[in-house]
């Protein structure tokens, strides 16, 4: 009898109850779960790999060492759209077919990414800290209407992003290197550089992909810039920020406040961004809203089975391997 594909889910994004699990089920596929909160060291996932034929993958390790082990893998699937976390090289010489979900989760972010600069803005955290331990402090904040904010990266999610701004009349900056000046003409917003989008901008929400040119995009002297009233959120790569560099400038009041969805280490235990009164903490959930979660694992799933019978694998980030074929 021949024996079944065996998928391994990592992704904590897609749950046992959902859709995704039942596309494998139904293509006759043995499911292995593995779903984790946090992402898991490359030794675990190393032993996680053997034995398996493809992967709905969350933002786990598939380096080199990952990779090697794998002794039968043919397809990876991440739900999302970063993949920085695949040794793209590795996998290409493997064979490894390696795809994303595109579409599924950018107005998920967005909404998250706009939702943490009103509660920067208004302080609705610490309001609600302070009131649930009997207290009644009414701190003011700044307004978020008519303000500007700036918008690094301007693909799917900073544009989701500038239509909610736009929607609180705000003065919309984006810096991207590539760029549609129809779309912005047609939105209200335009394009300027980096300098600029950082010394004007009230609120600095990040949308970058993580590239060499962008690891410690914001770093002392980029946030040195800022006006000290500017508040930085980041739901996109936490390699992007210098932590430490932010950590400083929030002591000195070089800005007003942060709000990060993700680190450079993930979770950041101990670090002390984790107890500073102006910063908002969440864990990596940004694109993470039920609707999305369900889109983009029945996605990957989907893209998962077409390969395993024997198709190519939708949104390919290494094309390459085609050629190996």
């Amino acid at each position: 009898m021949t024996e079944k594909p065996r998928v391994l889910v990592t992704s904590w994004l897609v749950r046992e109850s959902e859709p995704a699990i039942q596309v494998l089920r139904d293509a006759g596929c043995e499911v292995v779960l593995g779903r984790s909160p946090r992402p898991r060291t490359a030794q675990d996932m190393a032993e996680a790999v053997r034995g398996i034929d493809g992967i709905v993958a969350g933002s786990d390790n598939y380096s080199a060492p990952v990779l090697n082990a794998a002794d039968r893998l043919k397809v990876i699937v991440r739900v999302g759209v970063g993949y920085d976390t695949v040794d793209l090289a590795v996998a290409t010489s493997k064979g490894i077919q390696v795809g994303t979900t595109p579409g599924t989760n950018q107005d998920a972010v967005a909404d998250y990414a706009f939702g943490l600069i009103l509660a920067l803005a208004r302080r609705i955290v610490s309001h609600h800290n302070s009131t649930a331990a009997g207290e009644w402090r009414r701190e003011p904040g700044p307004d978020v209407w008519r303000k500007t904010i700036g918008i690094v990266g301007a693909g799917a999610i900073g544009r989701g992003v500038a239509r909610r701004a736009r929607g609180f009349d705000m003065n919309v900056l984006l810096y991207d290197v590539v760029q549609d000046q129809a779309w912005a003409s047609n939105l209200g917003v335009r394009y300027a550089g980096l300098d600029e989008v950082f010394r004007q901008a009230d609120y600095v929400t990040l949308h970058a992909p993580l590239l060499p040119a962008t690891r410690n995009l914001v770093n002392a002297e980029r946030l040195a810039t800022m006006k000290p009233t500017a508040y930085l959120v980041n739901t996109a790569r936490g390699e992007l920020v210098d932590l430490d560099a932010l950590v400083a400038a929030l002591r000195n009041k070089t800005i007003a406040g942060a709000a990060l969805d993700v680190f450079p280490k993930e979770p950041p235990t101990g670090h002390p961004i984790l107890a500073m009164e102006n910063v908002i903490v969440s864990p990596h959930v940004a694109g993470g809203s039920i609707e999305a979660n369900i889109a983009g694992g029945t996605m990957a799933a989907e893209s998962v089975v077409a390969v395993l019978r024997g198709g190519r694998v939708a949104h390919c980030v290494n094309p390459e391997v085609h050629a190996r074929a």
